[in-house]
């Protein structure tokens, strides 16, 4: 462990568990944790030190939160499910290894559609994404992960679980769309052919993966999986869409492109994107080809143009090849993307000298692209992994996928970090965080690890995978934002 990480149960010290709920024995921050083990980056004070929350209704600790801050568990792996098979519909376990997801209005009482990724990865006791052979992409039953979908009540409580998209692989990070769909993106490239020695069931050959591919948030029945090959077949990792353009990260360390795919006609409708035709770009920086933004100094602020991709759909994996031999940007292991104030902002989990992180903003109109942040201290952040803009404050919350405790961090637009959310239960990574419409709830997972036994009910509550409803002043000032009461008709 990277000593600089703050152990969980050193933040524990003082804290005692009283009934399944906890009884403050003088709440410590996380930055006052650090400051002892270490002298940290000086921080934004954000929405004030963290301190281990009991969850509504349980009362049982999973998460540290400001003041102010409620939460509860609203899905864990191994929840009731509907898939809709040949056979008709059916309730199967949900499954698990959560990562990105989209969060869209339902247009009915208030409610809030989520699609979730699923990051599946073929091992054992994986449980997988189920629907009908006819909608899937890859027929091979190696390949099991996937989306589902889920509807949230006005009462931040899940009303309706259902599987909608299946047939793929590694289904990692996305991104939303304006006409409410959501881009689940394959995290690992794997070219046609035999089924790769390490598969667990399935044989003959399989298709291609690396793609993205579109889920509507609107159905619940499932969507027919069809690759999106003109934003090309590389190990993706998160979209952003913004003014007819598909920006797009690459999980590729050392030498991962960020790029963007120019979608013709322009796309406005569900299925558009995998019917569009058009270039795939990556970014260069004007005046210093194959610039290695690991050597970027905080506020480094510079122009960038972009180089069109030769072959977006190679038969191995060589986009980054095609990139870097035409002067691309190298970072090191792009991960999240959002949308926010007209800008793009992306995580780089290895980036920075240190290799503990960084946080950069592009802008479309001015063409620069920023370092907002860059970590020295693993204190302050380390391995930034999903990202999501706050809309009530212009910052952005970056979820860490570290060694020992997570944390959520807020970066401010002019480089402040502080603390939101560390880890309590369960120290699986910080995944799928977004905001509903209203941007008063804070949707958020852990991961959760593999081949954990439905039967094992202790492991699933500390080890699975889990989702979380927040909410609370996220206006910086805002008053508390009450729990609303568990009533049916008035959800």
């Amino acid at each position: 462990m990277n000593p600089q990480t703050l152990s969980r149960k050193r933040f524990l010290q003082g804290t005692a568990a009283a009934g399944g709920g906890l009884a403050m024995g003088g709440p410590l921050s996380a930055l006052a944790a650090r400051t002892a083990e270490g002298k940290p980056r000086e921080r934004d004070p954000g929405y004030g030190p963290i301190a281990p929350t009991p969850a509504k209704d349980t009362g049982i600790v999973h998460l540290a939160l400001p003041a102010g801050f409620k939460y509860r568990v609203i899905a864990r792996q191994g929840d009731p499910s509907i898939a809709y098979t040949d056979a008709g519909p059916t309730t199967v376990p949900l499954p698990g290894i959560f990562d990105g997801t989209g969060s869209f209005s339902g247009h009915d009482n208030g409610h809030t559609v989520l699609v979730l990724n699923h990051e599946n990865r073929q091992r054992p006791g994986e449980l997988p994404v189920i629907v009908p052979a006819g909608d899937r992409y890859d027929p091979n039953p190696f390949y099991n992960a996937g989306n589902t979908r889920l509807i949230v009540g006005r009462n931040r409580r899940v009303r309706e679980i259902t599987h909608v998209l299946g047939g793929t692989t590694t289904n990692c990070a996305g991104g939303e769309t304006p006409w409410n769909s959501w881009v689940t993106c394959e995290e690992i490239f794997t070219p046609a052919g035999p089924v790769p020695n390490n598969s667990v069931g399935g044989t003959g050959t399989v298709l291609k993966h690396g793609y993205c591919f579109e889920v509507d948030s609107t159905s619940g029945r499932p969507s027919e999986a069809v690759a999106i090959k003109g934003a090309g077949a590389f190990s993706h990792e998160a979209v952003a869409y913004l003014d007819g353009i598909l920006y797009e990260t690459e999980d590729r360390r050392d030498n991962a492109g960020f790029y963007r795919y120019l979608p013709t006609p322009r796309p406005q409708r569900f299925g558009d994107l995998a019917r569009s035709s058009g270039p795939l770009q990556a970014m260069r920086r004007v005046g210093m080809p194959n610039y290695d933004a690991d050597t970027a100094a905080m506020g480094a602020t510079f122009t960038v143009d972009w180089v069109t991709i030769p072959d977006p759909d190679p038969p191995t994996d060589t986009v980054r090849v095609q990139a870097q031999a035409q002067g691309a940007i190298a970072f090191n292991r792009l991960e999240g993307c959002w949308v926010g104030d007209g800008r793009i902002f992306f995580d780089v989990t290895n980036g920075g000298p240190a290799g503990l992180g960084q946080l950069w903003e592009y802008d479309p109109k001015t063409s620069k692209l920023r370092l907002v942040y860059v970590s020295t201290d693993g204190g302050a952040l380390e391995a930034p992994d999903n990202v999501v803009y706050v809309p009530r404050t212009g910052d952005i919350f970056l979820q860490e996928d570290g060694p020992d405790a997570q944390f959520v961090r807020g970066v401010t637009q002019e480089g402040g970090i502080y603390d939101f959310a560390m880890t309590i239960l369960n120290d699986s990574e910080f995944c799928g965080g977004c905001f509903s419409a209203d941007g008063r709830t804070f949707f958020l997972s852990q991961q959760g690890g593999r081949s954990i036994p439905l039967t094992d009910s202790d492991r699933i509550n500390r080890e699975g995978a889990v989702m979380y409803a927040i909410w609370g002043p996220f206006g910086k000032g805002d008053p508390a934002d009450d729990d609303l009461p568990l009533d049916a008709k008035k959800d």
